[in-house]
């Protein structure tokens, strides 16, 4: 009975740690816009509309172009938005602004490097729309979050 019971608690301890695992991976992601764009906090299927330019190139709130912001390489950060924002591969993502590009003129994302890169650009260009790790947007960043509060 003994050894049931130490089997049992073993087991239930594995569980709880391997449940723990992924949620210590994941990173909060915000997407975020300059702070003089007067955007109003987006649902998913909004930021997804948006970053893509599906519906609308400029933001009609501050008649500026939408310049989405991209990642350089294929860090975790850009797998979660292609996956849970966008519901697209890294094919689908590369295709749909490839072919925008061609039928349409319109630029490719900004490729950064990193958060303060996405931030830095973001900061400076009113019409940008990029999405970071919550946790490295500092005090003072002259961004606002639309969506991942």
């Amino acid at each position: 009975m003994k050894k049931i019971i130490k089997y049992i608690s073993i087991s239930l301890s594995l569980c709880f740690l391997a449940a723990m695992i992924p949620a210590a991976n994941q990173e909060n992601m915000a997407i975020i816009v300059n702070d003089a764009n007067t955007a109003q906090p987006m649902t998913a299927s909004q930021v997804k509309l948006t970053y893509l330019r599906k519906i609308n190139k400029r933001w009609k709130e501050i008649n500026k172009n939408i310049v989405p912001v991209d990642r350089k390489g294929d860090p975790d950060i850009r797998k979660k938005f292609l996956k849970e924002i966008l519901d697209l591969t890294n094919d689908e993502f590369t295709r749909h602004f490839t072919e925008r590009e061609y039928s349409n003129a319109e630029p490719s994302p900004i490729k950064v490097s990193s958060d303060a890169e996405a931030i830095e650009y973001v900061e400076n260009n009113v019409g940008a729309i990029a999405y970071v790790s919550k946790s490295s947007i500092v005090a003072g960043a002259k961004v606002k979050i639309i969506f991942g509060n």
